[in-house]
């Protein structure tokens, strides 16, 4: 090994030895999802029709929320939405126009930059009463992990309540809610949520990454002279 990189991978060992202890994310994090209802703060659509995404205030917190990628009954086209004003109600432009109704396989509901869900709660309907079947709903934390459960069913006999918890200090900052394309959803409703800013990384975690930057440094360095 050349002197010059001895000397530069030395310099980021004494750097990594010399960090303070840095958080790292529970193991036993979770993002939990349950049948029923618990009310949080009502989330108010801001835009009406004929849009890919939708904005809600959620409450007067000053944060908002979007509700964006639906997908059409296929189970792969980006469909337009319509919103309706007040306490969030969402379902595709085409059925809010037409009758019969086409329906949707899937929404996700994204809170603002810079934020996550703390907690959260909505309604489905089912499309034309059809048979019952299973909806499959997926939460992404502030570090990615991803959390689903596919253990529940939709009836089609009336709305469909659902909520999700955290834990551990846990923020959601994407929630996903599909069914099968032979089981369409007609709308989500009373939709409400928690929200809060997510935290600002930790000194010791910041400088870390900075020790990684000068390693990359070295190496690429090391490349050029080469």
């Amino acid at each position: 090994m050349s002197h010059p990189l001895r000397r530069c991978l030395r310099a980021v060992l004494l750097g990594a030895a010399s960090l303070p202890f840095f958080a790292i994310p529970a193991a036993n994090a979770t993002i939990v999802f349950h049948s029923g209802n618990q009310q949080y703060t009502n989330v108010n659509i801001d835009q009406g029709a004929g849009a890919l995404s939708l904005v809600g205030d959620i409450g007067n917190t000053g944060i908002q929320m979007t509700f964006n990628n639906m997908i059409g009954p296929d189970g792969s086209t980006q469909v337009s939405m319509h919103g309706q004003h007040g306490v969030a109600f969402v379902e595709s432009t085409h059925d809010s126009q037409q009758n019969p109704h086409t329906g949707f396989s899937s929404i996700n509901l994204t809170p603002q930059t810079g934020y996550g869900f703390t907690a959260g709660d909505f309604a489905l309907d089912e499309l034309n009463g059809l048979s019952s079947g299973p909806v499959t709903l997926m939460g992404w934390d502030q570090f990615g992990t991803l959390y689903t459960d596919s253990s529940f069913t939709i009836d089609p006999q009336g709305q469909n309540k659902f909520y999700f918890t955290t834990a551990d200090n846990e923020l959601v900052t994407n929630i996903k809610i599909s069914v099968n394309t032979d089981q369409m959803l007609q709308d989500i409703k009373q939709v409400s949520v928690d929200a809060t800013r997510l935290p600002v990384p930790e000194p010791g975690t910041v400088a870390l990454l900075g020790v990684g930057l000068v390693g990359i440094g070295c190496l690429r360095g090391r490349k050029t002279a080469a």
